[in-house]
């Protein structure tokens, strides 16, 4: 199922470039304003304190309608870049939810880590080391958060829990792909986070979530299957609309 992760993945964020690097670009213009407060801060302190609060908001905010958008690419039905601004309106109280939620467990950890480290003793190792080890569990049910919030809707509060079982039933494709970000991150650095940038990582979830839908569908259905799933069998319809690939097709998909 990996293997086919990182397939399906490559050629969703190769037939549909333009499409990502347009929504990068957005998330650029973001980062080029959070450059910006540097030299605000210069002036105005407060202004720039501002600054960083309402950028940070808009990251949030943004970043959960790229998610509800590139879930259209990973269904094979990308649409038209404007229905990624439509979708603001949509996710943005999710994303908020979601994204604040993350900023408050992330502030404790902070705290808490400084708390107990500052103690000096084996009760403050032992904290330190808890909070360690919450903070990495947080982070891979997190990958699932957005993808969630796009297939599984529903409450709040469920699709925070939906996100952590799913994670607790997949800890070592979780971990997996969650390694998987950080070669996207480092190119996307490369690529001043144009390709495969926010949208391009956010793809690389949604999709993950997706054949795990499958997967549940057919327990689902199947019971008594156990831990044997036919991913092979399950995931052939994907593997047919990506279709055989030739070096000519690879580098003109129009063709």
């Amino acid at each position: 199922m990996f293997g086919f992760l990182i397939k399906k993945s490559f050629w969703d964020l190769w037939d549909n470039m333009g499409r990502i690097f347009a929504i990068n670009l957005i998330f650029v213009a973001l980062f080029l304003g959070l450059y910006g407060t540097t030299f605000l801060a210069q002036y105005s302190l407060a202004g720039a304190t501002i600054a960083l609060v309402v950028i940070y908001l808009a990251f949030i905010i943004l970043l959960g309608a790229a998610a509800a958008y590139v879930k259209g690419i990973s269904d094979f039905r990308p649409s038209e870049i404007k229905s990624f601004f439509t979708g603001i309106k949509e996710t943005w109280k999710t994303s908020l939810s979601g994204g604040l939620l993350f900023s408050f467990v992330l502030a404790l950890t902070v705290m808490g880590m400084r708390f107990y480290s500052g103690l000096g003793n084996m009760i403050g190792l032992i904290g330190a080391m808890f909070l360690f080890w919450v903070f990495v569990t947080v982070n891979l049910a997190a990958i699932y958060y957005l993808p969630v919030v796009n297939r599984l809707n529903s409450t709040f509060i469920k699709m925070i829990k939906k996100s952590f079982l799913i994670f607790l039933d997949n800890p070592f494709l979780s971990i997996a792909v969650f390694i998987g970000i950080i070669p996207g991150i480092l190119l996307s650095v490369l690529t001043v986070f144009l390709i495969p940038g926010p949208a391009g990582i956010l793809l690389w979830l949604d999709n993950n979530l997706r054949l795990l839908v499958y997967k549940y569908d057919y327990l689902e259905e199947n019971p008594d299957a156990g831990r044997k799933i036919p991913w092979r069998a399950l995931c052939l319809d994907d593997n047919e609309k990506i279709g055989p690939r030739t070096l000519r097709n690879t580098i003109f998909p129009w063709k």
